[in-house]
């Protein structure tokens, strides 16, 4: 896929269908809930992987990932904040 292609999809990603995908990820991950540190290893070793294999830089998959979790006015976007709720429940 081209470059370009995939930096519109990056920026112009829907919210609610990047929570969703989040929490799949993160429900797969409590796989191994006996070592957080593997937990956020593999998380961010898969985000840079795949931004390596796309072409596509990682401090600016970062950014995007950020503006896409807060709203227009500084907040957590409420799509995430379900995960973040999650995360507080579930993994401890």
């Amino acid at each position: 896929m081209r470059k370009d292609v995939v930096r519109e999809q990056l920026i112009n990603a829907p919210r609610q269908d990047t929570a969703l995908a989040t929490f799949h990820l993160l429900d797969t991950l409590q796989q191994f809930a006996h070592n957080r540190g593997l937990q956020i290893n593999a998380a961010i070793l898969l985000a840079v992987l795949m931004c390596d294999h796309l072409g596509i830089e990682m401090q600016d998959a970062m950014t995007t990932a950020k503006n896409l979790l807060t709203t227009h006015d500084d907040k957590l976007a409420t799509e995430f904040e379900a995960i973040r709720w999650y995360l507080r429940e579930e993994v401890r």
